[in-house]
């Protein structure tokens, strides 16, 4: 899995602790599968979607090489890493 790291000045970069500058995605396109990868090198599974508005998106994530499992609510616009 891996991200693309790119000059802060890019179209939807965003940046992640410890780790720099990354090509962002909206949280709209999150799908059931995707690995998400936040601040520290994190990284989550996608679940399931477990709610969908106009605005937001809420999630059910399981940390990878953990047992956490959690849900996360976002803005649909926000940016995510998702690991290709």
């Amino acid at each position: 899995m891996e991200y693309t790291l790119v000059n802060e000045t890019a179209t939807n970069a965003m940046r992640l602790q410890s780790i720099g500058n990354v090509l962002g995605t909206p949280a709209s396109k999150i799908k059931k599968g995707d690995i998400l990868m936040w601040n520290f090198g994190s990284k989550g599974e996608v679940l399931e979607i477990v709610k969908e508005t106009p605005k937001t998106i809420t999630i059910k994530e399981k940390q990878v090489g953990a047992s956490y499992v959690g849900e996360r609510k976002m803005t649909k616009s926000r940016l995510v890493c998702i690991l290709k």
